[in-house]
This record gives C-alpha cells, structure tokens and sequence, in this order.
C-alpha cells in the first residue's frame, strides 16, 4: 500500500516537472494522460520486483495483490463528504453538508448528491486513471430544500517537507479527532505512514496543469465555496507526509459549477468584439441581400457604374464569396501548381489529427494505457509525428513566394514594390486572425461549460494579454509560459512571417544574381542546420517530441524556448521551397526531359526519406526497452529530419508539376481540393480553440479505441472545415476584396494568354543567354 502512495507522489512530482520545464509548442499543458498511464505501470513494476524480493510464492503473492486492491476499493467505496467533518470552513456550508447527509438515504435529492460525487476511478487498476470524476449535469440539477448542487473538482499535487515543517505525529490534530470514522480516498494515502509526522495542509490554486493532476469531484451544496472544499479535504489528507511530501489540495472557483448561475457581465473587451462582430455581420447580411435582389432582377455587378459605396458593400456578399470559394475552376497557365492545393489540404487535416489526438485521448481518456499502447506501434507513428506537417506549410510558403516573386520581377524587368509586397501579406493575414483571436479572448467563454473549461479561460486571459505579440507576429520569439497561452498553435504564422520578411533579400539576389543568390541561400541553409546540430548537442534536445518516452519528454523543456519555433533553427523547409520556386521559374520552358533512371532514382530516395522520417524512432519508442537514445541518434535526425522532409516533398512538387507525378499528381491535383485548399488558413486558425472548447466541455473522460477516436476525428474535421467555411465567407473573403478594391492600382493587370506565351519565349531566349540551357 506504501508504493500506492509513492505512485500518486511520483504522478504529481512529475507533472510539477512538466509545469516548470514547459514542453515545446503547443504539447506543454497536454501530456499528463500519458504521464499517469506511464507512472502507473512503473508502480507496477516496482510492486512487482518488491514481492519478488519477498520471496514469496506465486500463491501469495497474488493474494497479497489482491488484498491491497480490496483495501484500496473499500476505503473509496465508503467515501465520505469531507465539509459535512471539516472546521474552517463557512457556517452555512457546514450546516447544509451535514443536512445532506442527515438525509442520504431518505430523500431523492440527497442521493443525487452522493451518486453525482466521484467514486471510484473508472480504470485505476489496469489503465492508469487518477480522476475520479462525478456526473456533472445531475448534480448541477440537484435542487436541495435551501440549496442547489454545485459540482467542484479538487485537484492533488505533491509539495516537498522541510524539516522544520514536521508536527509531533504524537499529537493528534483536531481534523483527526473529528473525522476518526471518515474513510476517503485521500485519507488512504496518510493513513498508510502513521509514524511519518504531520504537517500543516496547505491548499492552492489552480492553474493550467491542474486537470492532469490526480482528482476527485464533489457535488457540495450550492452555499460552499472553492475554499471551503480546499480546506476540508486538505484537513482530511494534507497533514500526511508520504515519502517526504505532503499533498497539497488544488481548487478553485474556475472548477466549481452551478446551475443558477448570474449571467455574466460583460466587460470592454467583450462589447468591442461584440460591436465589431454585429457591425460585420450588419453588413454581410446587407450585402447578401442587396447582391440576391440583383440576381433575382438579372442586374450584374459592375464596379464602374455602381459607386464606390456599392462597391464596397459588395465586398461582404457571403453569395459572391461563397461561389468564388466554392469554383473549381483552375488557371491553365504553365505557372498553376495543382498539386500544391492537394498538399496543403492533406496537410491540414495532418495538423488537426495530431492536434486532436493531443488534446483529446493523450489527455483526457479514462484508459491512457490504450492510448499508450497504440502510441508504441509503428502504424501509430504517422499521428505521433503530426508535427512534420508544418514543415511541409514552410516548404510550400517559400515554394510560392520565391515562384511569384520571380514572375513579378521578370515581369516588371527587376522591379517590385517591396511596401506593397509586405502590406498586402499583412493584410492577408491579419484581419480574420484578428476576428478569431478576439473572440478567444472574449466571448468564447460564453459558449459552452464543463468540468474542464478553465482551459477555455485560460486561453481567453492569455489573448487578452499578449494579443499584441500575435498582431506583430512575434508571439514564437518569447520564452514559453504555459500560464499564458493564446493560440498556441499560431507560432508558426509568427515563423511564416519572420521567414517571409527576409525572403525577398534571397530572392531578388537569385534574379539578379544567380550564382551570389544560389552561394547565399546555400550558406544560410547549412548555417541553420549547423545552429540545430549546435542546439541539440548543447541542450542534449530528444530528435523530437515522442509521448511515449514521458520522463524523457518533461526533461525536454528547452526544445520550444530554443528549437521548435524559432527561425534560426525552423529555416531550413522554407529555404528549399525558396530554392525549389526558382528551379520551377527557371525550367518551366525547358523541353529537356529527365531519364526514367534518374527519375527512379528520385523516387526510391524520396521514399525512403519519407519513411525514415515518420517511421524511424520505432525501435526507440519503449522507454522500458530502449532506457535512453543514442546521443548521435538525437543529434543526427533532430537536427536534420526536417530540412530531409522538406527536400523529400519538394521532389513530389517538382515531378508532379513537370509531368512525372503520375497517380500521386491526379490525386494532389483533384479539383476538389481547391476550396478545401482555400479554407486551409480559416481551419489553421479555428481548429485548436475548438478542440480546447470541445474536451473542456466533456462530462467524463473518454473511453478510448482507435475506431471511436477515428471516429471522433472526422466529425471535428467535418466541423472545422464547416467553421472554416462560415469564417472565410464572412471574414476572410471579405477583407481580401476590400484590399483589392483599395489597392487595385498596385495589383499588376492579369495578361492575356498570348502575352503569357510571349513572355515564356522571349524568357526562354533570355535564359539561353545566361546560361539557364543547362537545365
């Protein structure tokens, strides 16, 4: 029974050390699941090898097992209510806590109470489940003679003893003499090291790790606070010390609910957005229907007759936006990449399943130790290693800038406007960012409830904070405080914009001067990797994020401060898509055909790339089998597996859009992807904040199995990309054709298609010239 208590104390010390480490990006306050499941099997197996020591046979040792775990259920089965025995709390709790349970038993609402109260935790034995979670809507529906149900959740984290801390254990407390005949779950853990001292029980607040702490949740009468639960069950167990710490009880108003809450008030943040979202919304509805009452008249659009003012109305039609969104019509112009639209669609649903699976089972799953087993094999490995597709986002967004740019400039002999260039990317950025950032850090926290929503609120205090880092694209440059998050995964728009800011000083070098262009890209790129090999060997960095290895991930904190979301260190993807833009823009007229060796040849190396990156940490990923990886093996493909990536996806690009794609160019160039491709940047946007609203708002933990989690995912995906549809139509859309109206005069005329053609030619004479024959 002592190493029951050593595994919640190894459970909570373990989160503390996740706590203040922080985990790279947006897998900080996401890995406790794993953490329990993990922790419990090493208790398993410390139990184990402890009989073993023992010496005893087969026979007893099952049934001393057996014993522990009959001891362990009965003392949680006859649970009791912790403020009905406590002292230092309100009166008027006390005395509707002891009418309760002067009543259990002999009124209906009394046994709502005590069935919607946690029991005991669904998979606690084989699956590593700490939370002992209540029914929440039923107490929230309890209607006692002066009361209502209110539940709360108190949380147990690990403090360590001082000397000076310890109380003579000869001298009871008043808390033991009340409750001589109170068995709770909690009680279990001191009861089991009478001879270890006390000390005083200490409670505190919660904060954004709170809900991957060992839990249990209570449905108290509506008169008793966030405090007065604290204090009862820190009287219950807080005086124990358990292998030198002592269980410090976490709770918090953010955690108690109630029925018959007042309506909140809404402060200036809130009415700014309300206002903003009405008067946005005032007008797509008057664009919409003017724009429906000119298609019924048969009346066109027509930007020179109509004045500026019906011009910008128009703006805002959702029926404009929404056929333009929705055409599959594509450009037939030797510069469409199609296939792109198909990369960046399957991409994004790459992100959201890692992202789903992060939030979802990996932490929030009444058996993480399926969620574990499944983590461990190979097939698992293209979820786990979701955090590749951004890598695929920067190789693509270099690829497009460095192409455009390049037609601009021939197209302008050398000449662009650098303050339009980066104007028109901001905004093309910003305003839906900025829509979707505000209402995260206001009215989110209206939608919905559940036992979990203080992430929802956390998330809405931190975009009210720092919400000027995000609208300056910086937010990736500061230290990570996971107390403090807002989008969290918005570091990469940061990265994007940072790498696209200095993108044109390569690019109009490789124009101008290809071979100093070529040498510079190329001493960047090896400086960047030269900085990852710097940084993992300086900080002993994992090769990357990998759940299944726990203690190995929490001592990973440095990876976001220093790796993940840094530019000097995240380049090296956006540097062969600016690379491979202008080896498309320099052969896209050559006739020269590729051997069917070399092409092969590619082929075989790009698979293998591929699947060497996704799959090639199988043999690390028990950490029981494999204790520690090889530092060379950490060194070698954290610092390079990125950059390999990005070369491996760029050869698909390039043979796809010359010709040699095959079935993979029909699939990634299938028109469907076009306005699933143009919601992309909508679904990056919305996707994580409704999966934190989404598991937030669960009442229990989920039963999880890979069928129901697939299931699940493609429900969120349907979501999302309806989301998605809702924002870019009304939003996105909309402020891209008010810049286009503003700013028509600096937007080049689109040729005609003979002019497109005697473009290539008199380019491809040109080239000949310098030297571009060779390609």
């Amino acid at each position: 029974m002592k190493s029951c208590c050593r595994l919640i104390i190894i459970v909570v010390v373990s989160i503390n050390c996740c706590r203040q480490t922080g985990v790279a990006g947006q897998s900080v306050s996401r890995l406790g699941g794993i953490v329990r499941q993990q922790t419990f099997q090493s208790w398993w197996k410390e139990k184990t090898v402890e009989l073993e020591e023992n010496e005893l046979d087969e026979s007893d040792q099952l049934n001393l097992i057996q014993q522990w775990l009959h001891d362990l259920v009965v003392r949680l089965v006859s649970s009791s209510y912790p403020t009905a025995v406590a002292s230092n709390i309100s009166h008027q709790c006390q005395v509707d806590s002891i009418h309760y349970v002067h009543n259990l038993y002999r009124r209906s609402w009394a046994m709502q109470m005590k069935e919607s109260s946690g029991k005991v935790p669904i998979g606690l034995y084989g699956s590593g489940n700490f939370h002992a979670d209540g029914l929440f809507d039923e107490c929230l529906a309890v209607r006692g003679p002066n009361f209502t149900g209110q539940y709360c959740t108190a949380y147990f984290k690990a403090a360590p003893v001082m000397q000076s801390d310890i109380i003579d254990p000869q001298v009871p407390t008043n808390n033991e003499e009340r409750s001589a005949n109170l068995v709770t779950l909690l009680q279990l853990l001191g009861a089991l090291s009478p001879s270890a001292g006390r000390v005083e029980p200490k409670v505190a607040q919660a904060d954004v790790l709170a809900y991957a702490f060992p839990s249990i949740s209570f449905c108290l009468p509506s008169s008793c606070s966030a405090d007065d639960l604290g204090q009862a069950v820190a009287e219950l167990v807080g005086s124990y010390i358990i292998a030198n710490y002592s269980l410090v009880t976490v709770t918090d108003e953010v955690y108690c609910f109630t029925d018959d809450e007042d309506p909140p008030s809404f402060d200036g943040p809130d009415i700014t957005v309300i206002v903003v979202l009405s008067s946005l919304g005032l007008l797509v509805v008057m664009a919409t229907v003017h724009d429906a009452w000119r298609m019924i008249l048969n009346e066109p659009f027509d930007s020179k007759k109509d004045g500026h003012v019906i011009n910008v109305l128009h703006c805002f039609s959702a029926l404009t936006n929404g056929r333009r969104l929705l055409s599959m019509k594509s450009t037939k112009s030797p510069s469409n990449l199609a296939c792109v639209h198909g990369i960046r669609v399957l991409s994004t649903c790459w992100v959201v399943i890692g992202h789903s699976w992060i939030i979802g089972p990996a932490s929030n799953s009444m058996n993480p130790s399926m969620v574990n087993d499944d983590a461990m094999t190979w097939w698992f490995q293209g979820i786990s290693n979701a955090t590749i597709s951004v890598d695929t986002f920067l190789l693509v967004g270099g690829l497009l800038v460095s192409y455009l740019l390049l037609a601009e400039l021939d197209r302008n002999k050398g000449k662009f406007n650098i303050g339009f260039f980066y104007l028109h990317r901001y905004l093309r950025l910003t305003p839906v960012y900025a829509i979707v950032l505000g209402f995260v850090a206001t009215l989110i926290v209206y939608t919905g409830t559940g036992p979990n929503w203080y992430n929802v609120q956390l998330s809405a205090y931190g975009c009210r904070i720092n919400w000027w880092w995000h609208f300056l694209y910086i937010n990736n440059l500061f230290p990570t405080d996971i107390n403090v998050q807002c989008m969290e995964q918005t570091w990469y728009l940061a990265l994007d914009m940072q790498l696209f800011i200095l993108s044109p000083l390569f690019i109009y070098m490789l124009w101008r001067r290809k071979n100093i262009g070529l040498a510079l890209l190329a001493f960047v790129f090896l400086g960047t990797i030269g900085a990852n090999f710097a940084i993992f060997a300086v900080f002993d960095l994992m090769p990357t994020i990998m759940p299944t290895r726990t203690f190995d991930t929490l001592a990973m904190g440095l990876d976001a401060d220093y790796y993940y979301t840094k530019p000097w260190t995240r380049a090296p993807p956006y540097i062969v898509g600016v690379w491979l833009g202008w080896f498309l823009h320099v052969t896209k007229e050559s006739q020269k055909r590729t051997s069917k060796i070399i092409l092969v040849i590619f082929w075989t190396l790009s698979s293998a790339i591929i699947l060497a990156v996704i799959y090639g940490l199988v043999p690390y990923l028990d950490e029981n089998k494999v204790p520690t990886i090889d530092p060379a093996i950490s060194l070698c493909y954290g610092s390079l597996h990125r950059a390999a990536w990005a070369i491996a996806v760029g050869w698909i690009v390039y043979a796809c859009t010359r010709g040699y794609g095959g079935f993979i160019n029909r699939l990634l160039s299938w028109k469907g992807f076009l306005p699933l491709s143009r919601l992309s940047y909508c679904v990056y946007l919305i996707h994580y904040s409704y999966l934190d609203a989404f598991y937030a708002s669960n009442r229990k933990l989920v039963y999880y199995t890979f069928l129901s989690q697939l299931t699940t995912y493609f429900g969120i995906l349907v979501t999302v990309f309806g989301l998605a549809f809702v924002v870019s139509i009304t939003v996105e859309a909309s402020f891209l054709n008010l810049e286009k109206l503003v700013f028509a005069p600096f937007y080049p005329p689109k040729p005609r298609e003979s002019e497109v053609v005697q473009q290539h030619s008199s380019r491809r004479i040109d080239w000949k010239s310098k030297s571009f024959n060779k390609y």
